[in-house]
């Protein structure tokens, strides 16, 4: 899945821009400590912008590892959950024109809404504040038909009574999609095309967009190790995008493309400012402590000097894209990696810090998930034998027991299936009374098709069932009648 959260701040043109004292030689610096972090792992690209001059502008690594190809400003890269401003921009371009109103229920274009959702407004979908849930359960790439979709999305219960929360929804932003396409009467892709991307000259931006086949995209890299393709092969090999990824996450774009995106969003070339302005107020706190907020597809805080962030990140777990705007300050940071690893989303804030603070750089890591995955895809044999490699070498550094289980069911996303059993095997010998992580190898067997030990997994998940709140039995018990049957 993506990641979700952002953070951003209110947008405003200042009179008076307070300036940045840097010169060439910080950027000069900041470009080797970025050529450094690739030798030690990092791939992407930065962009820093200051006062409307671009300070650096460069691409780091190559898009696929055993190329030749560089990444450059011009490579496509998955901008994750940055997308949603992109959503959220497209809505008022619509309210713009007169066609909707944040204030409507989403009743006036579902029908055979639940009691509970019909008073849902597009406000509180723009602002995460509607209690929608995150999602279906359907991966990024799982084609669900429309109605089913919603169908299903709209069946579910409600986190709480719409306007009295705060709950992160990509759902709801695929809601705002399918809103766009209802009332526009085109696809997603092309309203935006049309009323953003052409107006604000992005002619490298979309899901589908034939000239985007014509491009660089970068690859990604899973753990920095674990090559899964770009997802703008997997778009254009579906022909289609699928709704739980829809209007919330997976747009791609370049480097010089997202610059065209800033610059566009401070003029009136996209949205006139009673409408743009709209973006970027703090409607609806994200915490507790009302230390950030969130707009529409942005999030809005203060930062330590007292002036505003605006900004969001979005990710699916490989790609990672950070769009971090100091309107104040006059400065604008944008990130991208193909390669998600521990340092990789501390970035673009140490990057930031160093500008404003002249904090010292700390040195890339990839950490120690990178190496355990790294180690298991280097060493011949079956999963038994990897696991013994790992275990040697690993098994007094890991006292978390989520580590080896996210990574093991990430690999078995992927295929990786004798690395994700690898990794699991070890997790269960650390922490044997987890039930959870027994049912986590028993589910790597099981789509492996080792129906034997898959059973003795399932089996010992059981088992270790607690007194309450036992949250993978119900997999476990679907997956010992489904073995039961085939035998």
């Amino acid at each position: 899945m993506r990641l979700h959260k952002i953070v951003l701040l209110a947008l405003a043109i200042v009179t008076s821009p307070m300036v940045l004292a840097t010169d060439a030689a910080d950027f000069n610096e900041l470009d080797k400590y970025l050529t450094t972090a690739e030798a030690n792992g990092f791939s992407g690209a930065v962009l820093i912008a200051e006062d409307g001059k671009l300070r650096l502008n460069k691409g780091y690594g190559k898009t696929e590892r055993q190329g030749s190809t560089p990444i450059t400003a011009d490579t496509l890269f998955d901008t994750g959950s940055v997308t949603k401003q992109f959503t959220a921009a497209a809505v008022m371009h619509l309210v713009q024109q007169g066609k909707l109103s944040t204030a409507m229920p989403i009743s006036r274009f579902f029908n055979s809404l639940p009691e509970d959702k019909q008073a849902i407004t597009l406000h509180q979908l723009l602002t995460h504040s509607a209690g929608i849930a995150n999602g279906i359960g359907a991966r990024d790439f799982t084609h669900v038909p429309t109605d089913e979709f919603f169908k299903r999305l709209f069946a579910l219960p409600l986190y709480f009574a719409p306007g009295e929360g705060y709950a992160y929804s990509n759902a709801g932003y695929s809601i705002l999609a399918r809103i766009i396409e209802l009332v526009s009467g085109m696809s997603y892709e092309a309203y935006l095309q049309n009323a953003l991307f052409e107006p604000a000259g992005m002619h490298h931006t979309g899901y589908l967009n034939p000239v985007l086949a014509q491009l660089p995209a970068a690859a990604g890299y899973l753990f920095g190790e674990v090559e899964t393709g770009s997802t703008r092969d997997k778009y254009f090999e579906d022909e289609a995008i699928a709704w739980p990824l829809k209007g919330n996450g997976g747009m791609l774009s370049t480097m010089n493309d997202m610059y065209l995106w800033a610059q566009a969003l401070q003029r009136d070339s996209v949205l006139a400012a009673k409408y743009r302005d709209q973006l970027f107020e703090p409607h609806v706190a994200e915490n507790e402590e009302g230390t950030s907020h969130y707009g529409y597809g942005w999030a809005v805080m203060p930062t330590p000097r007292e002036t505003t962030f605006i900004g969001h990140n979005g990710s699916n777990g490989t790609y990672y894209f950070d769009f971090r705007w100091l309107p104040d300050e006059q400065i604008l940071i944008l990130f991208a990696s193909n390669a998600l690893v521990e340092s990789t989303m501390a970035l673009p804030y140490y990057i930031e810090q160093y500008l404003f603070e002249k904090e010292p750089l700390p040195a890339f890591e990839t950490g120690i998930t990178s190496q355990i995955a790294g180690l298991s895809l280097r060493t011949a044999g079956n999963p038994e034998r990897k696991k013994a490699v790992l275990q040697e070498t690993f098994a007094s550094r890991i006292d978390n027991k989520r580590t080896l289980n996210r990574a093991g069911l990430r690999l078995m996303d992927n295929e990786r299936y004798n690395d994700a059993i690898a990794l699991l095997l070890l997790n269960v010998d650390l922490f044997r009374d987890d039930g959870n992580l027994w049912d986590s190898l028993g589910e790597a067997y099981f789509v492996n098709g080792q129906y034997a030990q898959a059973k003795q997994a399932f089996t010992q998940a059981i088992e270790l069932k607690p007194a309450e709140n036992c949250y993978w039995c119900d997999n476990s018990a679907a997956r010992l009648r489904q073995i039961s049957t085939a035998d």
